[in-house]
């Protein structure tokens, strides 16, 4: 495997984790203002104190929601980072799927299930195998964070392209099949 390839999969993927990071803490920052405020209109206000006392010592808790080996924040990243990647090589899939829809006039939807998920199946084996096979995300994990602040910012940029541009993919490959598809009507 191309050691560049498996550092940009990695430092997206990495990228993408902090991300979720960053949104899950934002989430849960603004449920704990809400159930203060209602604490505070109910009378609670000692019991919520008690309670997030409790949460914010507890150390499972954290490992839970943001951990690298089996976080909430990690599975998640996990996700968005299949569900990015798999865009670009959505595109083929649907040039490959106005061929037939061209030719026939219409596919059946098993055949049009199998002319997707083929090329993206095929596609995410590299992916599988430079990020998430062995846990070879936390090896690189543990560079990245040794990075520097302009690092982290670079990096950042670029998994934004990655992410735009999977999206501008996927919504290009729709109107690609429909091009494909007229190319090939008789």
């Amino acid at each position: 495997m191309n050691k560049k390839f498996e550092f940009f999969l990695n430092a997206v993927h990495y990228c993408i984790y902090l991300g979720e990071i960053w949104s899950m803490k934002k989430v849960d920052n603004c449920v704990l203002r809400i159930m203060y405020y209602l604490s505070v209109l109910f009378s609670f206000e000692n019991f919520y104190n008690k309670k997030v006392d409790e949460r914010t010592k507890c150390k499972d808790l954290w490992y839970y929601m943001y951990g690298k080996e089996g976080g909430i924040s990690i599975s998640s990243a996990h996700h968005w980072f299949g569900f990015f990647y798999s865009g670009y090589s959505i595109f083929l899939s649907f040039v490959l799927l106005g061929i037939p829809d061209g030719m026939f006039g219409g596919v059946n939807e098993i055949i049009a299930i199998a002319i997707i998920a083929l090329p993206v199946g095929l596609c995410y084996i590299p992916a599988y195998k430079a990020v998430l096979s062995n846990d070879r995300y936390l090896k690189y994990f543990k560079q990245f964070e040794k990075e520097d602040a302009k690092w982290h910012k670079k990096w950042k940029q670029i998994t934004w392209g990655f992410c735009i541009g999977s999206v501008v993919f996927t919504i290009g490959g729709i109107f690609a099949m429909w091009g494909v598809s007229l190319l090939f009507r008789k």
